[in-house]
C-alpha cells in the first residue's frame, strides 16, 4: 500500500512555512509551497530601542501554515494526487525559539491582556535580548554544574531556551507568572497538530531540548532542582512542567487529529514526527552521514557533524552544544554555526546601500577582484559570535579601508569575513578530533552563488560539495515523515535508505584554487588576530602591523 502513498514535510522558517510533498515509496519531491508570515517586518516583531529583539507570534504560525496547506492541496489536486494519500507528516521548526503557553495549550499572545506585549509573544532565536541571563547561566555552570558546560561548547547562549525564559522573569513577571510552562516551536507545531490540549501531556524533541535546553540522559534528563534554584526559585515551576525524557525522530509525537485530518482532507490517525530543529532536518534533507559536515547556509549557519553515539566523542570545546541523537538514531549531533551570514548581506544591500545596488551586481563587480586586492579585512559578528566564542556582545568591524573603497570590495570582503568564521569552526573542531571528510553545502546561497562558493573552498581550502535540493530542510521534515508512516504500516525503513532514495549530490563541486589559497591564508592569519584579540578576553596580540600587511597584500596582488 505504499504505492500512492505521500508523506508531507513542514518547515518553519525565519520569515516563512514551507510544504513539502514527497512520494513515500521513490522519495520523489513533487512539489513544494512557501508561505510568508504576516505579521511584523518580514514575520519579526522588532524594537527601535532594543535591537537585540526579535518575537513572532504563534498565530502567525498557525494561519500561514494553514494557508500554505491549502495551496498544496490544490498543487497536488493538480497532478490528480488527493490529500488522502498522505500517510505521515514531519515538522521542523527554528530554535531556540520558546513560547509561553497556557496549560490548556493556548499561546499566551492570543490571550486578549497579552496581544499587544511582545513578551507573550515566541522569543526567535535571534533574539539576544537575554545575553546578560546567558552570562549568569555560565558563571553558574562554572561553579556549580561544570559537567553541563562539556555538552554545549563551555558557554550557554542567549539564543537558548533558559536564558529566555529567565529573562522573561526578570523584565515581565506578569507574563512569566501566566505562563504554564514554554514550549520550543519545535514541539509546539506537532502538539498543535495532534490535537494536545494539555501542555503537561506534549512530548518534547531531544534535539531542542539537547541543543537549547541543557538536557542530556548523563545527569538524568533537564538540569536538577538545585541548579535551577540557583538561576532562580521561580524557574523551579517551570522544571515541574518538563518531562522525564524526550524522544528522537525515529519516535512520534502522536497521529493527526479529527479536525486537521478533516479541515485538509488527510485520514485522521496517520503518524506525525517528533519535531526538530530546522537545520539538524536540513542536514537529514543534505544526506549527512558519518564524516560529513552540512552546513546549512541562510540568514545564518549551521554547521552539523555526526559522531558515533558509542564511541565518538561528546565533550567538545568551541561548538555550540554536543547532543545524543539530535539529527539520527545512533549519532552525537555535533552544532556549531554562525550568527549571521546572509543577514550581513542584506544588511549591507538594504542599510548601507539602501537597496541602490543588488547582490547580482555587486556580485559581478566583486568577482573580477583578486584575491586581496581590496585590501579590506572584515570580522562577521554583525550579530554577535555563536560559534566558537558564544558571545552575542560581539560587533561588526570593517578595517582597512580607503578613500577609494568601492562598495562592490565591501561586499566581497563581508562574503570572505563569513568564509573565514567557517574556517575557524572547521579548524577547532579538527583540532578536537572530530573527523571530517567531506563538506556539503545546502540553502539558497549555495545554488544562487557560485562566487560564494568558491570563496569558501579558496578560504577552508577543502571541495564544496552542494546538496542538489533546493529544499533540503523541507525534504528533511519529509524524509522524517516518511519514517514515521513505514513504521506504521509496519514496514520500517531505515533513515539512510530513505536519504539514499531522495538525497543528492549535483555534479558541480567548487575546487579550491592553490593561488587563491595561498593568499587567503595570509588574508586568515591576519583575521585570526583580530578575532583573538576582539573575542578572547586576555589576550595580547600585537596589532600594529595588520593594516600594513594589509596593504602589502594589496600590492603583491597588483603586481602580478
Amino acid at each position: 500500500m505504499t504505492q500512492n502513498k505521500i508523506v508531507i514535510g513542514l518547515d518553519f522558517g525565519s520569515t516563512s512555512v514551507r510544504v513539502l510533498t514527497m512520494h513515500l515509496r521513490t522519495g520523489k519531491v513533487l512539489n513544494t509551497v512557501e508561505q510568508t508570515y504576516e505579521e511584523g517586518e518580514n514575520g519579526v516583531f522588532l524594537s527601535k530601542d532594543n535591537s537585540l529583539l526579535a518575537r513572532q507570534k504563534p498565530a502567525d504560525y498557525v494561519i500561514s501554515m494553514k494557508k500554505a496547506l491549502k495551496n498544496t492541496m490544490l498543487q497536488n489536486k493538480a497532478l490528480g494526487i488527493e490529500m488522502s494519500s498522505v500517510s505521515g507528516i514531519g515538522v521542523d521548526a527554528t530554535g531556540s525559539t520558546p513560547l509561553p503557553v497556557t496549560k490548556e495549550m493556548i499561546p499566551l499572545s492570543d490571550l486578549n491582556e497579552f496581544r499587544n506585549n511582545v513578551n507573550a509573544y515566541a522569543w526567535m532565536w535571534k533574539d539576544h535580548c537575554s545575553h546578560a541571563e546567558a552570562e549568569f547561566i555560565t558563571k553558574t555552570s562554572i561553579e556549580n554544574r561544570p559537567l553541563y558546560l562539556d555538552k554545549i561548547g563551555g558557554a550557554y547562549s542567549s539564543e537558548w531556551f533558559w536564558a529566555k525564559i529567565l529573562k522573561c522573569r526578570n523584565t515581565d513577571k506578569e507574563v512569566f507568572d501566566a505562563a504554564y510552562t514554554w514550549l520550543e516551536f519545535s514541539d509546539f507545531i506537532p502538539a498543535i497538530l495532534t490535537g494536545c490540549t494539555d501542555a503537561l501531556t506534549v512530548k518534547r524533541n531531544i534535539c531542542a531540548a539537547g541543543h537549547k535546553g541543557l538536557y542530556n540522559e548523563e545527569w538524568g534528563g533537564f538540569p536538577d532542582k538545585e541548579f535551577i534554584k540557583k538561576l532562580h526559585p521561580d524557574l523551579l515551576r517551570i522544571l515541574q512542567t518538563l518531562p522525564e525524557q524526550t524522544f528522537s525522530v525515529a519516535e512520534t509525537c502522536g497521529t493527526l487529529s479529527k479536525k486537521w485530518a478533516e479541515e485538509f482532507g488527510m485520514p485522521e490517525g496517520i503518524p506525525v514526527a517528533m519535531g526538530i530543529l530546522d537545520a539538524h532536518a536540513g542536514a537529514i534533507g543534505s544526506g549527512i552521514k558519518d564524516g560529513s559536515l552540512v552546513k546549512i547556509i541562510g540568514t545564518s549557519t549551521c554547521d552539523l557533524v555526526l559522531a558515533n553515539l558509542h564511541s565518538g566523542k561528546s565533550d567538545i570545546q568551541g561548538v555550540a552544544s554536543v547532543a545524543a541523537e539530535s539529527v539520527l538514531p545512533g549519532y552525537y549531533g555535533v552544532e556549531a554555526g554562525q550568527s549571521a551570514v546572509g543577514d550581513i548581506l542584506d544588511w549591507f544591500i538594504k542599510v548601507v546601500l539602501k537597496n541602490k545596488q543588488s547582490h547580482r551586481e555587486l556580485t559581478q563587480e566583486a568577482e573580477k577582484l583578486k584575491v586581496g586586492s581590496s585590501g579590506l579585512i572584515v570580522l562577521d559578528w554583525n550579530n554577535g559570535n555563536r560559534s566558537i566564542l558564544s558571545d552575542p556582545m560581539l560587533s561588526g568591524l570593517l578595517l582597512g579601508q580607503s578613500l577609494q573603497t568601492k562598495d562592490y570590495e565591501i561586499y566581497r570582503a563581508l562574503i570572505e569575513s563569513t568564509a573565514f568564521g567557517a574556517r575557524t569552526i572547521v579548524e577547532d573542531m579538527e583540532r578536537q578530533g572530530v573527523v571530517i571528510h567531506e563538506i556539503v553545502n545546502c540553502g539558497g546561497i549555495t545554488h544562487k552563488n557560485a562566487f560564494f562558493m568558491q570563496i569558501y573552498a579558496d578560504v577552508i581550502n577543502k571541495p564544496m560539495k552542494i546538496a542538489a535540493s533546493n529544499e533540503t530542510v523541507a525534504l528533511g521534515a519529509a524524509i522524517i515523515g516518511a519514517h514515521a508512516a513505514c513504521i506504521a504500516e509496519g514496514k520500517p525503513i531505515s533513515f539512510k535508505t530513505l536519504q539514499d532514495r531522495s538525497c543528492k549530490i549535483l555534479e558541480k563541486v567548487y575546487e579550491p584554487i592553490a593561488e587563491n589559497v595561498q593568499t587567503y591564508n595570509k588574508l586568515y592569519a591576519l583575521y585570526k588576530k583580530l578575532h583573538d584579540a576582539f573575542g578572547i578576553e586576555g589576550t595580547k596580540i600585537e596589532m600594529f602591523g595588520v593594516m600594513k600587511n594589509l596593504i602589502q597584500i594589496k600590492n603583491k596582488t597588483a603586481e602580478k
